[in-house]
């Protein structure tokens, strides 16, 4: 098991969901072994437009593809993507600027 371990991506084994990761789910470090769900969701109809399924315990790297997803979706020349402070990441709001995409978001 310890090679196992080693072996393992993130250094993490679940034996009930191999692809489930452990991910920080509170301020005060708890966790859960799960997966982490991104989606957008067209503001005039409220639909879900793009999703994801990461086994990421972080969604910094999920902006870019999220809304690029959504823009392929919708029927526009341009989007206006708005999101929570855990997607800041200068790497991806320079990939939505240059796929059109324009970003809202607090710093954290």
């Amino acid at each position: 098991m310890q090679k196992a371990l080693a072996d393992a991506p993130g250094g993490q084994i679940s034996l009930t969901d191999p692809g489930a990761r452990a991910m920080t789910t509170s301020a005060r470090h708890g966790g859960m072994v799960n997966y982490n769900v991104q989606t957008a969701v067209g503001t005039e109809t409220h639909l879900v437009v793009a999703h994801e399924v990461t086994n990421q315990g972080f969604a910094r790297d999920q902006l870019g593809p999220m809304a690029t997803a959504a823009k392929e979706a919708l029927p526009r020349d341009g989007l206006h993507a708005i999101a929570g402070k855990g997607y800041f990441s200068g790497a991806q709001i320079l990939a939505c600027h240059q796929a059109g995409i324009t970003t809202t978001m607090p710093r954290p």
